[in-house]
């Protein structure tokens, strides 16, 4: 029986760690847009094609990233303000969800496939704030203390 050489079990490694990532990734983007299309069909949102949802999410995860920034500068602001905790909370999650809203409401226009209504929009704006800072453990930590 022949020895397998030091480099044929890395690469055959590399290659079983490398199929195991793109599975898993896989099922979370799967599981991400199946869930966004649950969604969208509970709200009666009207779309063409997948394609448009698609490129929906893409264009609310460019913006949204684009608008996080100024959402944690004014976070970084309000902070900084000296206000008491209840308040404080309450307008950072104001700030979050309005940007947020604001995202989806530019992908909204540029994505011509897709017609979102305002209650969807404010929906999935409060949604993706709810979900953001349940996976978020130093939420809370971070913005009271």
């Amino acid at each position: 029986m022949k020895k397998r050489s030091r480099g044929t079990d890395r690469l055959i490694a590399f290659f079983i760690t490398g199929a195991m990532v793109l599975i898993i990734l896989a099922i979370l983007i799967g599981s991400y847009f199946f869930g966004f299309i649950g969604f969208v069909r509970v709200m009666g949102v009207e779309y063409e094609s997948y394609w448009a949802i698609c490129l929906f999410l893409l264009f609310i995860f460019i913006f949204g990233s684009i608008t996080e920034l100024f959402s944690k500068a004014l976070i970084f602001l309000i902070k900084n303000a000296g206000l008491n905790k209840l308040l404080f909370v309450t307008l950072v999650a104001f700030v979050d969800i309005f940007f947020t809203f604001l995202a989806v409401y530019i992908a909204d226009l540029l994505v011509s496939g897709i017609t979102v209504s305002i209650l969807a929009m404010t929906l999935l704006s409060l949604l993706f704030f709810l979900l953001e800072n349940a996976l978020d453990s130093e939420f809370l930590r971070e913005k009271i203390s």
